[in-house]
C-alpha cells in the first residue's frame, strides 16, 4: 500500500467520525432544547451539526482525490454520550463537555499542528475549513459548561472527565493504528505523527482542558 492509499484510509475513518459528531450534536441540539437552555446555544449546536456533515462531505472529497472508489466506511449504531437515564440538563452538559471542550479542543489544536504541514491542495483547503469550524465547536463546549455552573453544581462530571479524554484520544489513534513511528510520513496530507499528535494532546490537556475546567470546580483525575 503506498502513501495515498495510505492516507485515503484515514481520510475514511475520518469521515465516519464526522458522521457520528454530526450525530451528537444533533442530540446535543434538541437536549439544550429540552433543558431550556439560550436559544443561541441550542442554535450553535444544530449548526454545529451542519458543519459536521459538511466535514464529512470534506473527508469523502479527499479520499476520492488519494485513492477513487475506496468506499465509505459502514457506518456506526446511532452514537450516544453519558448517562442516557436522566434529564435532558445533564445530559445536555456530559455531551456539551466531552464534545466541546474536550474533543473539539484537542481537535482545534491537532489541526493548527497539522496546517503547518500540509502541501496537498485539497487537504489544506479541507483543513482550513475543519479548523475554522471546529474553533466555533469548541466554545459551544465552554459556553454550555459556563451557563450550566450559573444554574448548579457541575463537579459531578469530574469522575467522567478521563473517560471522555480517553475516548477522543482513542478516536485520533484508531484513525489507523498500525501507522508506523519511523518509515511512513504522511505529514504532507494532513496526519501527524503519533509521537508529534501525543505531544499536541497532552500539551492541550494540560494547559487548556485541565484549567478550564478547574476554573468550575470540575477536578480531573490524575494520569
Amino acid at each position: 500500500m503506498d502513501a495515498e492509499q495510505r492516507a485515503a484510509r484515514i481520510w475514511r475513518f475520518r469521515e465516519r467520525t464526522e458522521h457520528d459528531a454530526a450525530a451528537l450534536f444533533a442530540q446535543l441540539a434538541a437536549d439544550l432544547l429540552a433543558a431550556g437552555a439560550p436559544g443561541t446555544l441550542v442554535e450553535l449546536a444544530s449548526r454545529c451539526a451542519a458543519d459536521e456533515r459538511r466535514h464529512a462531505a470534506l473527508c469523502r472529497a479527499i479520499v476520492d482525490d488519494l485513492d477513487r472508489g475506496l468506499a465509505p466506511l459502514a457506518p456506526d449504531p446511532q452514537p450516544r454520550l453519558g448517562p442516557q437515564h436522566t434529564t435532558p440538563a445533564h445530559r445536555a452538559l456530559y455531551a456539551s463537555v466531552a464534545l466541546g471542550c474536550v474533543t473539539e479542543s484537542l481537535s482545534t489544536a491537532l489541526l493548527i499542528e497539522i496546517r503547518g504541514g500540509v502541501d496537498r491542495p485539497s487537504v489544506r483547503e479541507a483543513v482550513d475549513i475543519i479548523l475554522e469550524d471546529e474553533i466555533r465547536h469548541a466554545r459551544l463546549g465552554w459556553a454550555c459548561l459556563e451557563h450550566a455552573a450559573t444554574r448548579g453544581d457541575v463537579t459531578w462530571l469530574a469522575p467522567s472527565i478521563a473517560e471522555m479524554l480517553h475516548a477522543a484520544l482513542d478516536t485520533e489513534r484508531l484513525s489507523d493504528p498500525d501507522l508506523p513511528e519511523e518509515g511512513v510520513d504522511l505529514t504532507r496530507f494532513g496526519i501527524l505523527r503519533p509521537h508529534i499528535a501525543e505531544r499536541v494532546c497532552r500539551a492541550t490537556i494540560e494547559h487548556v482542558i485541565v484549567p478550564g475546567l478547574a476554573r468550575h470546580g470540575i477536578r480531573a483525575a490524575r494520569g
